[in-house]
């Protein structure tokens, strides 16, 4: 017997939820850099940088896929109570490996607090892999709301704990205990909500994850050699200068990226598998494919349109004076983001399509394009570098679009003219701002103030004109269903 989903919350509300935890997250994690920036010397940055790489690297491999595995699951939960127990042990294996290897890295550095951070960072990756896989049982059971609370509660003990720490002097071991705090109310408070306990894994459901899990790590792997391969082509071609700037620049577009692409993970794995489930496989992913991606449009391109019109005035608030050379390659950067915000729903529409085994190759073939192009544009300077990231973006979207149609039924020419809405409303929405730098209207306040009531301004003016623009939408919002979610059989 599967679990029955539940059906009092509205997929709508779920990702209004999951957008607002993750702008929280971000709001976090900056309200923490600008405490450490103050109260840490560059060393201590530098000491929990390196640490800190190493520890994405671990908890890469812990996750391993678990939560993909428990969300597009469809069959027995215990299954699903057994993945939890994988979970744990996998996290538990990683986590003494770093313990141990915190040990060995106090050797090799001089600073006393390299040991101690290394092994506080590992710890905390055993409550992130668990608490990684609950969130994948929050939303196989379409508790999105849920997940997003519980990340939003683990968020704030980072936001608090971090702090506090720093304030009484504590240094770059205050950002591992917040973390480590954090991933333990994020693992327990998911055990809370889903109510599910973990059961002794059986060699049958530990055979299965792992043939799953190996092709979400072969995927991460190939997107961090595409990242880091991409930073070193610039330092190798323009020095240290240019990928400072170039790296600030992406790192600000990227948590604008993740607000878009945290909901879109989370909601196309609840709407494509209630589609999988109630029709018994892939044939209903177009039609569902029809309603998500112009939503998703809808959130995306306003947000980016922001970025790029109001790069100027993020790179002012965020990096100040001396940072200006980031501004052009911001604005190319975002352009890249917007073309790559559908390719974050593409995981959970192939998994769920039963063919997860495109994974590995698929990202291998948007890798080595993107890396060539940069290789090809990297003698020309960091906004050439930004352009070629564009075109690498565009042609694996339409790679991408024709898999989508090979492998899922989704035709993504259909997608695009039914959002044509979104083009007249966000030039609508560009008034304001448009209007702002002509008048010098808000020029004395601070720029991230400026930013945000500009983009609330935006906002003001978009959601209305879509509104109208839009009938179906209108429809949408009244059913309060979310954008194409189908009926979920009870079995």
């Amino acid at each position: 017997m599967t679990e029955t989903p539940k059906q009092k919350e509205t997929v709508l509300q779920g990702g209004i939820w999951t957008m607002l935890s993750k702008i929280f997250t971000q709001l976090t994690q900056f309200a923490i850099f600008m405490v450490a920036v103050r109260l840490m010397t560059p060393a201590e940055f530098g000491v929990f940088a390196l640490a800190a790489a190493v520890i994405v690297i671990l908890t890469q491999v812990s996750t391993a896929g678990w939560p993909e595995y428990i969300m597009q699951w469809h069959g027995d939960r215990a299954r699903i109570r057994e993945t939890l127990c994988v979970a744990m042990i996998c996290g538990f294996v990683i986590a003494v490996i770093g313990v141990f290897g915190g040990g060995f890295a106090a050797t090799l550095f001089s600073d006393p607090a390299v040991g101690p951070l290394v092994q506080i960072l590992s710890i905390s990756v055993f409550f992130t892999s668990v608490g990684a896989a609950y969130n994948g049982v929050m939303v196989w059971q379409n508790r999105l709301s849920g997940a997003a609370l519980v990340t939003l509660l683990a968020d704030l003990a980072n936001l608090i704990v971090a702090i506090w720490a720093l304030l009484q002097g504590y240094g770059v071991l205050a950002l591992a205990w917040g973390r480590l705090v954090s991933a333990v109310i994020w693992s327990a408070s998911g055990a809370v909500v889903s109510r599910t306990k973990p059961v002794m894994v059986h060699p049958d459901t530990l055979a299965d994850s792992a043939a799953f899990s190996w092709k979400i790590i072969l995927t991460r792997v190939v997107v961090n050699i595409r990242i880091y391969a991409a930073t070193l082509i610039i330092g190798g071609f323009l020095g240290a200068t240019s990928v400072g700037y170039f790296r600030a620049a992406q790192r600000i577009v990227a948590a604008f990226e993740e607000i878009v692409s945290e909901p879109t993970r989370i909601l196309s794995w609840n709407l494509f598998r209630r589609s999988r489930d109630a029709q018994g496989g892939s044939v209903g992913f177009g039609a569902v494919a029809l309603r998500f991606f112009p939503v998703l449009y809808y959130g995306a391109v306003p947000l980016f349109v922001g970025v790029i019109l109001m790069a100027d005035t993020l790179t002012a608030g965020i990096l100040g004076p001396g940072w200006e050379p980031a501004t052009p390659v911001l604005r190319i950067l975002a352009v890249a983001a917007l073309i790559r915000c559908s390719g974050h729903a593409s995981l959970a529409i192939l998994t769920l399509a039963g063919q997860v085994w495109l994974l590995p190759w698929v990202t291998a073939l948007y890798s080595g394009i993107a890396i060539a192009a940069v290789l090809a544009a990297a003698s020309f300077g960091i906004a050439a570098i930004a352009m070629a990231e564009v075109v690498a973006a565009t042609i694996a979207f339409v790679i991408n679009a024709v898999i989508m149609k090979r492998y899922a039924g989704i035709a993504w020419q259909i997608i695009l003219l039914k959002t044509w809405a979104v083009l007249p409303a966000v030039a609508l929405a560009c008034i304001p701002v448009i209007l702002a730098d002509m008048f010098s209207l808000l020029s004395g306040v601070n720029d991230l103030i400026r930013f945000i009531v500009l983009g609330l301004c935006m906002m003001v003016v978009f959601v209305p004109a879509i509104l109208v623009l839009d009938k179906s939408l209108r429809a949408m919002l009244r059913n309060r269903r979310g954008p194409g979610a189908p009926s979920a059989k009870t079995t």
